[in-house]
C-alpha cells in the first residue's frame, strides 16, 4: 500500500467513518427522516457553494488526501479533500440542530473543528493560503445559529419561494458531485481552462453557469406544471446550451458521449429536483 494512505489518506477516511456514524445517529434519532436528509442536502449545498468561493476562486487553502493525485488534473484530489471537510461540517452542523443542543454547545464544537484544522495544518495533510483558523470558529459558530433558524422554518412549512431556495440548494452536492465532478473523474467530461486567466477558476465557473441554467429552468418547469408543449421546448433549449458550449470547446465531451452526458445530465438534475421535493414533503408516521 502506498504510504501517502499512511500519511494523507487514513486521516481523511477517518473522517468519512465520523460523517457515517453522524448521519446514521441522526437519522435514528428523528422521525420524518427524510425531511432531516432533505435538510441535510440543503446544508450541504450551502457548505459546497461557500467552499467553490474561498477554495476554487480565492484559493484559499489547499487539501492533501493523496486520494486522486495520480490523475492528470491533480486538482481533484483537493476536491476530494473538500469533500470529506464539507460533508463533515455538514452532517455536524444537523446533529447539533436537530438534537437542538444549549448554545454552549455551538462555541465547542467549533473549537473542536479548529483543534481537528490545526491537527491536519501539524500532519502536512492541509494548508493555509491566506485562511486562518479562527475564521473556521466564527464560520461554524455562525452556521449553528443561522442553520437553526432555517431548520424552524423547515418544521413550520416554508413558503414557496423559500421552499425553492432550498432545494436550489440540495442540487448543489446532488448534481454537481454525483454527476458532474464524476464524470469528470472519467474525462467523459470536462470544461475549458482558458475562458478566464486561472484553469481551475475557468472550469469551475462554466460548470457553475451550466449548474445554475439546468437547476433553475428544471425547477421552473417541475413547480410551475408546465404543460408538454413547453416542458418540450425547455429541454431542447438545455440540449442547445450544452451544443452552443461544446461547440465553442466551453465545454469538453469525449468524441461519441455528448448525448449520453448532456442526457444524463438534463435529466438528472430534474430527478435531483424531484427527489428534494419527495424528501422534504415525507412526513413521520406517527
Amino acid at each position: 500500500m502506498n504510504s501517502a494512505f499512511w500519511t494523507n489518506t487514513i486521516w481523511y477516511l477517518i473522517l468519512g467513518v465520523l460523517i457515517i456514524f453522524e448521519i446514521v445517529y441522526i437519522m435514528g434519532k428523528v422521525k420524518r427522516r427524510g425531511q432531516t436528509f432533505a435538510f441535510y442536502l440543503t446544508i450541504l449545498g450551502i457548505a459546497l457553494y461557500f467552499e467553490t468561493i474561498i477554495l476554487v476562486f480565492l484559493k484559499a487553502y489547499t487539501y492533501y488526501p493523496k486520494i486522486l493525485h495520480n490523475l492528470q488534473n491533480p486538482f481533484h484530489d483537493v476536491i476530494a479533500g473538500s469533500l470529506f471537510s464539507q460533508f463533515s461540517v455538514a452532517a455536524t452542523i444537523v446533529l447539533v440542530v436537530v438534537l437542538n443542543l444549549n448554545y454552549y454547545w455551538y462555541f465547542l464544537v467549533a473549537g473542536i473543528y479548529g483543534l481537528i484544522e490545526e491537527l491536519f495544518l501539524a500532519l502536512g495533510i492541509y494548508t493555509h493560503n491566506w485562511y486562518q483558523t479562527w475564521m473556521t470558529l466564527v464560520l461554524v459558530t455562525l452556521s449553528f445559529y443561522i442553520s437553526k433558524i432555517m431548520y424552524s422554518k423547515v418544521r413550520r412549512e416554508l413558503m414557496p419561494n423559500s421552499y425553492y431556495g432550498y432545494i436550489y440548494l440540495g442540487l448543489f452536492p446532488l448534481h454537481n458531485v454525483f454527476f458532474t465532478w464524476v464524470f469528470m473523474l472519467t474525462t467523459y467530461l470536462d470544461f475549458s481552462s482558458t475562458l478566464l486567466n486561472d484553469p481551475i477558476s475557468s472550469q469551475f465557473f462554466i460548470a457553475w453557469v451550466i449548474f445554475n441554467l439546468l437547476a433553475i429552468s428544471s425547477i421552473l418547469v417541475y413547480f410551475l406544471k408546465f404543460k408538454s408543449t413547453w416542458k418540450a421546448m425547455v429541454i431542447i433549449l438545455n440540449y442547445m446550451v450544452y451544443y452552443i458550449g461544446y461547440k465553442l470547446d466551453l465545454i469538453l465531451i469525449k468524441e461519441g458521449w455528448f448525448l449520453i452526458v448532456s442526457t444524463g445530465a438534463i435529466f438528472w438534475m430534474y430527478i435531483s429536483v424531484v427527489i428534494m421535493d419527495r424528501l422534504y414533503q415525507q412526513k413521520s408516521n406517527s
